[in-house]
């Protein structure tokens, strides 16, 4: 598995597509896709919007990544950093920030290599 974060409109997706050249693949996107999808595709955009929607419904999102490191262990891994920036206000807000943080670090924990982008440039940081 290989994981990239970084901040929001940073450059990650395009970084994370470079890793397939000119392959056609199909990408699964939390903002949009099933879960079912992300247990098969090679690319998966948006965790950080799986593990809200997982919330959301009252599903324990640890669960998810165990089955996404279980099932689908070779994919490359995308998600928005969101626990650098104030703390906020709202109680649900303060727990998806902490277990979105949880599952990222479950995932990068798993990963061969982990990824930071900032302005387009990846760095690996394992």
């Amino acid at each position: 598995m290989i994981f990239i974060t970084g901040g929001q409109a940073q450059g990650k997706t395009e970084f994370a597509y470079s890793f397939f050249q000119d392959k056609d693949i199909a990408a699964a996107d939390g903002r949009c896709s099933g879960y079912g999808e992300a247990l098969e595709a090679e690319l998966i955009l948006h965790l950080e919007c799986y593990v809200l929607r997982l919330m959301q419904e009252g599903t324990d999102p640890a669960v998810f990544a165990g089955e996404l490191i279980e099932k689908n262990g070779g994919a490359v891994v995308v998600a928005d950093e969101i626990g650098c920036g104030i703390v906020p206000a709202d109680a649900f807000a303060r727990e998806y920030r902490e277990k979105d943080g949880r599952v990222c670090q479950k995932i990068a924990a798993f990963s061969d290599e982990v990824y930071r982008v900032v302005c387009g440039l990846g760095s690996r940081i394992k």
